[in-house]
């Protein structure tokens, strides 16, 4: 492009513009495009690089000494620069070091004249176009000279707006949207640089995977808002304790990944890990409501555990998912046991389904007894599985593996329709005893027993009284969601079903859940009754859950009755009713009445 010999546009330079893709080389075609054309010596892109701040980008053709200002952030309220960018509207200074934009540094480098336009895209200005003289300009822009500084500026916003975009696309594919952490593409990546680094310099590299206990109960009391301001708490939290080169990247739902690089021991892995668990141990909620909250975490460490990247990942996850079996809040080391029992567990889930296909599983019958006469007064259903290689399984060796599947709600649904139907058979021979069966933590957490319940009684064709029916709620199961639990326990009240607490004492302020929830009975944990006879403190306590429960008017059943002392003991004490091989163990359905049909 000539001097002002070529006062029209250039179209081949403009045709260079729209064919440069990268910002870079793009921004100097043009600066070099206008620098010649107005004789100037360079110009410079200056970004809004964050709110009041500007800063230098982009250089052509200017001096070192100018150059060297590269990395100079200024108060966008400052120089020709932020005059220009406040006027919305480009300005020219013919003699810079007389105007009053002048900055000291710009002065010394040895500017003279210097020509700012806006450079904007959606009504926002993004950066600002600065030409530049080092010399005397031999002569000023015309009317020609503008239109043309115009049309690049728009060409130069529109590159500068595409480039942010892409930025941002790059962001969102790399980063998970809520919390700003990054994605499982990006751990991924991080994780093989990470295993590489790790071989090269002969350290340790850890993966670490956590969760929010009970993050469902959270969202449906406390609503899915401020379940998703939970998950940018738990970002920031964790941001804050990890160092600069460690990954936080959020997998999906309220489940965390932390890589943790150039790791010496172990110990450093257990003290971050601490801190984490600690720092996670909250309240959450609104004034009227507050959740505790806690998190399970699972880990390995590489190359100790040689994995590939994803199988490092699902070995944390393995690791995790035991610490949430083993009660919560706490982290595990993955070991390969975990591994061979993770395997276990899916093969149980998936025989599982084929056994209710099957017809596998059945109920076994515990009488429960008026411990002074061993009068049957009603029996527990407990649940087995005719397993066709492993023989009779009790719920211990499988349910652990089902619970929070769908297949526990499908179990659920058998258990009531096989209860409904040995009560029929029942009360068709003229038995009238309760039966109790036991109900999953599903049932809690998703409210379907009663409404199963409801279906399965009309479609039955017998005529079954349901006050006869009882169900079983395990007392740690129950207070994880007391509110979901208290609103189950109305509906079976309101259906005539009785309610039972299942291993009381066992739980976290057992005898507060007497006045706080409307049950029928409770039963006595084994752990307790087994002790009696030795242990003067178990004593005590067996003695003040039975006579709470008689103050509030509840019954009190002792589950684990074994030998004649412990029976003693306990009709000394006041109790009234138990279970217990003493008695008898859990029979199939035909030994049970056997002598018991009155």
């Amino acid at each position: 492009m000539d001097d002002k010999s070529s006062g029209s546009i250039d179209i081949e330079f403009l045709h260079r513009l729209v064919r440069e893709l990268d910002i870079g080389r793009f921004f100097h075609i043009a600066a070099e495009g206008l620098a010649t054309r107005l004789s100037a010596d360079g110009a410079a892109l200056i970004v809004r690089e964050e709110p009041g701040r500007l800063r230098y980008r982009f250089f052509h053709g200017l001096p070192a000494r100018y150059q060297s200002l590269a990395a100079y952030a200024f108060d966008d309220r400052l120089g020709v620069a932020g005059a220009a960018l406040h006027a919305r509207q480009p300005i020219l200074i013919t003699d810079y070091a007389a105007s009053p934009y002048a900055l000291p540094e710009y002065v010394e480098s040895g500017l003279t004249a210097s020509l700012c336009s806006p450079v904007m895209a959606d009504g926002r200005v993004l950066a600002i176009l600065a030409i530049s003289w080092f010399h005397v300009p031999r002569r000023l822009p015309d009317p020609d000279d503008m239109r043309m500084i115009a049309l690049v500026t728009d060409f130069v916003g529109a590159a500068l707006h595409r480039y942010h975009t892409e930025q941002r696309l790059r962001e969102l594919a790399m980063h998970d949207p809520l919390t700003g952490a990054a994605n499982r593409n990006l751990l991924y990546d991080r994780l093989n640089h990470a295993m590489t680094m790790a071989i090269r310099r002969e350290r340790l590299m850890a993966v670490i995977t956590f969760d929010i206990d009970n993050f469902k109960m959270i969202n449906d009391k406390l609503g899915h808002t401020m379940g998703d301001a939970l998950l940018v708490e738990v970002r920031q939290r964790v941001q804050d304790l990890i160092r600069v080169g460690d990954t936080l990247a959020r997998l999906g739902g309220d489940e965390f990944a932390l890589l943790l690089e150039d790791v010496s021991r172990y110990g450093e892995i257990e003290a971050v890990i601490e801190r984490i668990r600690q720092a996670l141990r909250i309240r959450w909620g609104t004034a009227a409501l507050q959740i505790a909250v806690s998190i399970s975490l699972g880990y390995t460490v590489y190359p100790v555990d040689a994995g590939a990247d994803q199988a490092l990942l699902h070995n944390a996850d393995i690791a995790m998912y035991e610490a949430k079996r083993a009660g919560g809040h706490r982290g595990l080391l993955f070991t390969h046991a975990m591994a061979l029992a993770a395997a276990h567990k899916g093969d149980l889930i998936l025989e599982f389904g084929r056994a209710l296909e099957r017809g596998e599983l059945v109920l076994y019958y515990q009488p429960i007894v008026e411990i002074s006469t061993g009068e049957i007064v009603s029996a527990e259903g407990l649940l087995r599985w005719h397993h066709p290689v492993h023989g009779l399984l009790a719920p211990p060796q499988f349910m652990g593996a089902i619970e929070h599947t769908y297949n526990s709600l499908k179990l659920d649904a058998w258990v009531i329709a096989e209860a409904l139907a040995v009560l029929a058979r029942w009360q068709g021979q003229g038995i009238f005893k309760k039966l109790h069966i036991n109900l999953s933590t599903s049932s809690i957490e998703n409210h379907r027993f009663c409404e199963t319940l409801r279906r399965t009684l009309a479609a039955s064709s017998a005529a079954i009284d349901p006050r006869y029916l009882g169900v079983e709620l395990v007392e740690w199961s129950t207070i994880q969601d007391i509110e979901s639990a208290r609103a189950l326990i109305m509906d079976c009240r309101a259906l005539g079903i009785s309610v039972a607490l299942d291993d009381f004492g066992t739980g976290y302020a057992s005898l507060q859940h007497l006045r706080s929830l409307p049950i029928d009975s409770i039963k006595i944990d084994r752990s307790f009754v087994s002790e009696l006879a030795r242990e003067p403190a178990d004593r005590i306590l067996v003695q003040s859950m039975i006579s709470a429960a008689q103050a509030f008017g509840i019954e009190a059943v002792a589950e684990g009755i074994e030998t004649k002392e412990q029976n003693q003991l306990l009709i000394a004490m006041g109790c009234i009713y138990g279970q217990g091989y003493l008695f008898a163990p859990p029979l199939a359905e035909e030994a049970l009445w056997v002598d018991a049909i009155p």
